[in-house]
């Protein structure tokens, strides 16, 4: 992939009011003069990434969110056998456009402080619909459009708990349906190095499998069920980051191989060939400095699973826990990496 233009890239999984996790590793890559470029949220990882966008940092956000309250994002659905839905996020709705959470003009403006992807599902096809405040780099199906309010409730709209969302037409449910972590949407926009934050226990394949809690009730098999299924669309996409990096590098040492040979070959006929890009050992170097694998993902991942009725409940006490425990993963995760601690030495 091209190397020109190198970006960082944020992203955010879906989790609702588990949400202020995002803010703790936020503050903690502020911290460590890690900025990113480029957020791609889903449910409310777009919520905070809108936020980004429209000029937020970790410290002006984390006010919000210790202000954010239950009432403030939903309220009872009383009519059940209207809708098919059990909590109404009309409330949500009034919280961002009136309490400084998004500033639309500004987001979607030259002014724009990241390049914004939120993705949320097409309810009738099952497809993933990615939105985005300017253009790709590579080839993609993100849809280039001014992003509207309508864009981030879509992306909230949890099945059976939020009612859908419609935009032009089209009824969408959370982009967490189908992926709850869009890593390709980030690599499309151009990414590079990439901080991934999900809020589900991880482990990297060679480590072994996380281990969730034996559900007991009916709450925690439920929580159990929803934790596997926001890992498994990221455990895809990461064996296929994975697979496409492999795949340049063995291109890349394809194309050094040929062309040594047509250097050698030159010179046992007394022929000089020029070769433009070269090491210091007169090696062919064509590519590498053009093309290259990307770094593997640093993944901010909590070490224990988070209650699952922390998505529909939005607490203070409960914020201030999630955003130390976001602050201590990355901070985990960035020295796992091999980066420097502030403090550490």
């Amino acid at each position: 992939m091209p190397s020109e233009n190198r970006k960082n890239a944020l992203i955010l999984s879906g989790g609702g009011g588990r949400g202020a996790y995002h803010v703790g590793v936020m503050r903690f890559l502020e911290e460590h003069e890690w900025f990113p470029d480029i957020v791609a949220g889903t449910s409310i990882g777009a919520v905070n990434g809108a936020a980004l966008a429209s000029g937020h940092n970790s410290r002006s956000l984390w006010a919000l969110w210790q202000r954010l309250t239950t009432d403030d994002v939903q309220k009872t659905h009383w009519n059940l056998l209207e809708g098919n839905y059990l909590l109404d996020t009309s409330p949500l709705r009034n919280t961002l456009q009136e309490h400084g959470w998004v500033n639309f003009e500004r987001l979607n403006s030259a002014e724009a402080a990241v390049h914004l992807r939120v993705t949320a599902t097409e309810i009738n096809s099952g497809q993933l619909h990615v939105f985005g405040n300017s253009d790709d780099i590579y080839p993609s199906k993100m849809r280039r459009e001014n992003i509207e309010l309508n864009h981030i409730i879509a992306s909230c709209s949890i099945p059976i708990v939020y009612p859908a969302t419609q935009l032009n037409d089209t009824l969408y449910w959370d982009g967490a349906t189908v992926a709850n972590t869009p890593l390709g949407p980030a690599i499309d926009a151009g990414a590079e190095e990439i901080v991934v934050v999900i809020m589900t226990p991880w482990e990297d394949d060679d480590a072994g499998t996380p281990e969730l809690p034996t559900p007991k009730n009916i709450l925690t098999a439920a929580s159990t069920m929803l934790e596997w299924a926001l890992l498994a669309s990221f455990q895809s996409d990461l064996k296929m980051f994975r697979r496409i990096n492999e795949l340049v590098r063995l291109q890349v040492e394809n194309a050094r191989l040929q062309a040594t040979n047509r250097l050698l070959m030159a010179q046992l006929r007394g022929e000089e060939l020029d070769l433009e890009d070269k090491d210091g050992n007169g090696i062919p170097d064509i590519f590498e400095d053009k093309f290259h694998a990307l770094p593997e993902p640093i993944i901010v991942a909590p070490q224990k699973a988070i209650p699952v009725d922390r998505i529909i409940r939005y607490t203070r006490d409960g914020h201030e826990e999630l955003f130390q425990l976001g602050y201590e993963d990355a901070k985990r995760a960035w020295r796992a990496a091999g980066k420097v601690v502030e403090g550490e030495g």
